[in-house]
């Protein structure tokens, strides 16, 4: 009975699940809290894996929660597969929450159990969970190793939404080393990535992160257009890291041009977007940009009290580039208001924190020299796997394009052998009429030719003399009537004399011989 009262359960669960696919906006994080109390075993993991995941980058420290019951449930259970998801998004949110050597030990843990089980959906995960914390800790060659790895698998496997979103990753840590156009480059692939499936939220993070490249590149325009497209495509999204990053990057890009009221404005609506979303490292960084916002508005009381939040922020956390901001900062302040003793205090602190940062960079750059020729051996080889798959497709369709043109070619020369036949059928038919219509031809020229030869008429006005009957040719001469005639044509003459005539001329003759002759 219970055996079927827990199946029930876990069909519901899933039944809600492809619901939530279908129509997103039922799908919402305390609808998942509320069936938490009735699931058990499998059901239970997935939804606590599912709150995990979903509340990671929204409410990290709850996310967390949800993560390390769901972790314990999964060893219980000895689910592999979903222990190394659980530890990856653990890792994630750890970072999100500041907590960086907890976010490796979780990324590399999960990295262990999935090449152990041979994922590679879970090993990508785990090298992404690593870049990302490995660029909170600044160590970008590090971060871009993992990075590119994540991108190799995931392209490998056809995972195009979260290829797109590693992509984005490597455009962070290209950025955070001062490569914009590399990171820009990044950032644009990642959208067309996505192409069509790219929704507003998603735009508006790429838009903040493009902004932010070109407002290190030193184009303002560019970078307001970015920001505030960035702004509108999230107006009405509800609250995300997104909108956190956006407002500390409207907040800087104003204080650059000198609009304090403005940057305040924009920092502070970012500060409490980031300590809703339980987002440590986020607020350091806000602290620092409020306190010089304020100097610069000298406002130096209201900046001191940002700087000492900053410190023990950056204390707690560990973040030494921040740290080393915030006493920065705070000797300016002090350089400016006094007392003497406590702007040399500021200025040993800030020191110390400079020259260990400055060999914390050297050690850096050491590192990421090392790992250059690594990187650019990874990205040979997702050039060759890309090559290598676009070859196999261009295979597939030449191999269908050749049945094609097989199958098509067939019904070509059918077509055409039909065609000449019949054309050859009609070309000897007409070629029969045509010689018979020769032959007729033929015939009728000869007649012709005859009747020609027998009928060769004078046509139009002659000049004749009206006495003696001469005719005038075309040069002028005159000719006897019989002459012309006989010259143009096959006429000849025989003389005689006719009734008329002989009475005119031998009349007289005739009436002497009458009576002898009768």
């Amino acid at each position: 009975m219970e055996e079927n009262i827990n199946l029930k359960k876990f069909i519901l669960f899933y039944l809600i699940c492809i619901v939530s696919q279908l129509f997103p906006q039922t799908r919402t994080l305390d609808s998942l809290q509320s069936m938490l109390p009735a699931l058990e075993g499998k059901a239970r993991l997935e939804v606590l894996y599912k709150l995990s995941n979903d509340m990671e980058s929204v409410f990290p420290g709850r996310a967390k929660e949800y993560g390390l019951e769901g972790l314990t449930l999964a060893r219980e259970l000895y689910d592999s597969s979903s222990a190394a998801t659980l530890l990856s998004s653990l890792a994630f949110s750890s970072s999100e929450l500041g907590n960086f050597s907890e976010a490796l030990n979780y990324a590399y843990h999960s990295l262990e159990i999935s090449e152990a089980i041979r994922d590679k959906m879970r090993i990508a995960s785990a090298h992404s969970t690593l870049g990302i914390t490995y660029v909170y800790l600044g160590q970008y060659s590090k971060a871009l190793s993992h990075h590119l790895i994540a991108l190799r698998l995931r392209e490998e496997l056809g995972l195009n939404d979260r290829a797109a979103n590693t992509m984005n990753n490597i455009g962070i840590a290209y950025h955070n080393i001062g490569q914009y156009d590399k990171a820009i480059m990044y950032y644009k692939r990642g959208m067309e990535k996505l192409g069509a499936t790219l929704n507003d939220v998603v735009r508006a993070r790429y838009y903040t992160n493009i902004g932010f490249s070109e407002f290190k590149r030193g184009n303002i325009d560019s970078a307001k257009y970015y920001y505030y497209e960035a702004e509108r495509l999230s107006a009405h999204s509800p609250l995300n890291g997104v909108q956190a990053y956006l407002y500390f990057n409207l907040g800087t890009l104003n204080a650059e041009i000198k609009d304090y009221d403005k940057s305040v404005k924009y920092l502070e609506g970012a500060l409490r977007r980031y300590t809703m979303l339980g987002q440590k490292y986020g607020m350091l960084q806000l602290y620092n940009a409020l306190a010089k916002t304020y100097v610069e508005k000298k406002q130096y009381a209201t900046a001191l009290v940002y700087l000492d939040s900053a410190v023990a922020m950056a204390q707690l956390i560990t973040a030494p580039d921040q740290l080393k901001e915030s006493y920065e900062i705070y000797y300016n302040v002090y350089k400016m208001v006094g007392p003497l003793e406590k702007e040399y205090h500021y200025f040993q602190l800030f020191s110390v924190a400079k020259d260990s940062l400055m060999n914390y960079n050297e050690s850096k750059k050491i590192a990421e020299a090392l790992f250059s020729h690594e990187t650019a051996e990874q990205q040979r080889e997702i050039e060759l796997l890309k090559r290598e798959r676009t070859i196999a497709v261009l295979n597939v369709e030449k191999d269908e394009f050749r049945s094609k043109v097989l199958f098509g070619g067939m019904i070509v020369a059918l077509l055409s052998a039909i065609f000449l036949y019949s054309v050859n059928y009609r070309m000897k038919k007409s070629h029969t009429i045509i010689e018979q219509k020769n032959s007729q031809m033929d015939i009728l020229n000869k007649e012709l030719q005859e009747k020609i030869g027998e009928v060769n008429m004078l046509t139009g006005f002659l000049p004749i003399c009206a006495n003696c009957k001469k005719i005038r040719d075309d040069n002028g001469e005159w000719e006897q009537l019989e002459q012309y005639i006989s010259n143009r044509s096959e006429a000849k003459f025989s003389h005689g004399i006719c009734p008329d005539c002989m009475q005119s001329l031998y009349g007289d003759v005739l009436k002497r011989y009458k009576p002898l002759k009768s």
